[in-house]
């Protein structure tokens, strides 16, 4: 509405507009225009007046935007700023009409989109179930098979193997060298038949996380003692040297004892598998502290050091040798099943199960394994088995690889 000069400015908020009508004193409407400013700085200041200097200056010292001069009705000049003030807000409440409208339309699209995305997922969960279930019935129908085929294989050439030896020994007449010869080989292949049909039953049986694992008293020292004993005799026919170091603090701990041997066992024949002739190879097994939060494979993650008076948490069991070694590119494959490292051609017997079994069977119990090598530098096959709560800590005086102050016991 128009405000005098000398009465209190009463300004339009619904426009953003003042009217000032200009006379002798307006100046009293200064502190009144400044004030309603403050409180809104977009209000427009509109001054009505005869256009002469004096007042043209006055409404400038005021801050109008707009000066009109006279004959002007005020009120007229309201009610038209009120009528483009209500088409300027049609026209804006139709832009954001139209703006609601295309933000709605998205929000559809979008939520379609979505709805289609669930379904698709719905339907791709819900294949892959049946792909799993498929798969997890083809995996036991093959478990089943492989179960089944060397148990039927195992029988046959198991009493093969008997009539060869029959036969050795002399006990249906003598032999010729050359009969004798030709029946220790065939005696042989028997030999490696059997093992491969047990590598394959015990594949069978070892699904990850469904291996059952029978907790015992396990004397490391002494088992190790009968391992290396069994391998020996494969040794001498290469002219290896197997020389087993068990420190003298090593305790004993609840594990699958047969499990372990075969682990042990597993390591040793590939390491007389790869190592040549007049080659050398070392079993050693001690105490442990081992930090399972710490990064790597290494024995470096966890390794105590010489005079540490920690408590032993685990075991450590290697089995290393001067043999052929294996690429690092080829670390974590050869603990795959049927895998044989394609660039090793010295010995290629066998299916490449040992390895993979020996994996299973430390993760089963919690352990960890890995292989440290390179090609022509040998291998270092380690593993790490826990404690079980119910064995007593000990603490770790020494023990590091290759310290010659560690208190190995050592076994030709």
């Amino acid at each position: 509405m128009p405000a005098a000069c000398d009465e209190s400015i009463d300004p339009n908020e619904e426009l953003g507009l003042i009217i000032l009508e200009m006379g002798s004193n307006t100046a009293r409407s200064l502190a009144s225009i400044e004030s309603h400013r403050k409180r809104n700085p977009t209000l427009v200041l509109a001054a009505v007046g005869d256009s002469s200097d004096d007042q043209i200056e006055e409404a400038l010292r005021l801050g109008a935007e707009a000066y009109l001069t006279v004959p002007i009705r005020p009120a007229l000049l309201q009610l038209t700023f009120s009528h483009l003030n209500t088409a300027r807000l049609r026209s804006a409440a139709s832009a954001a009409q139209t703006e609601a409208a295309r933000v709605q339309q998205e929000l559809s699209g979008s939520l379609l989109r979505q709805r289609e995305a669930i379904t698709e997922k719905e339907l791709t969960y819900r294949e892959l179930l049946v792909a799993y279930s498929q798969l997890q019935e083809l995996n036991q129908q093959k478990n089943n098979f492989l179960a089944s085929a060397t148990h039927e294989l195992r029988t046959p050439v198991t009493v093969m193997k008997g009539y060869h030896r029959i036969l050795l020994d002399g006990r249906l007449g003598d032999l010729t060298p050359q009969q004798r010869e030709v029946l220790q080989e065939s005696e042989q292949s028997c030999s490696r038949l059997i093992k491969i049909i047990n590598s394959l039953l015990e594949l069978s049986r070892m699904e990850p996380g469904k291996l059952d694992l029978f907790y015992q008293d396990y004397d490391l020292a002494s088992n190790l003692k009968q391992v290396v004993r069994q391998a020996k005799d494969l040794a001498k026919r290469k002219r290896l040297t197997v020389v087993l170091r068990v420190d003298k603090d090593l305790p004993r701990f609840r594990c699958d004892r047969d499990k372990v041997n075969q682990a042990v066992a597993n390591l040793l024949e590939n390491a007389v598998k790869y190592t040549q002739a007049e080659g050398k190879i070392y079993v050693s097994a001690g105490p442990y502290v081992w930090d399972k939060t710490a990064s790597g494979t290494g024995t470096s993650a966890g390794s105590p050091q010489a005079g540490s008076d920690h408590a032993a948490n685990a075991i450590i069991v290697q089995v290393s040798d001067n043999g052929i070694g294996i690429s690092p590119q080829h670390h974590w494959e050869i603990f795959e099943q049927f895998t044989q490292v394609a660039s090793n051609q010295m010995d290629r017997s066998g299916l490449g199960l040992g390895l993979a079994i020996t994996k299973r069977i430390v993760e089963a119990h919690g352990g960890k394994i890995w292989v440290e090598s390179k090609v022509n530098s040998g291998s270092c096959f380690t593993f790490l088995l826990p404690l079980g709560p119910s064995t007593t800590p000990i603490a770790v005086s020494q023990i590091a690889r290759g310290n010659s102050s560690v208190p190995w016991k050592d076994y030709e």
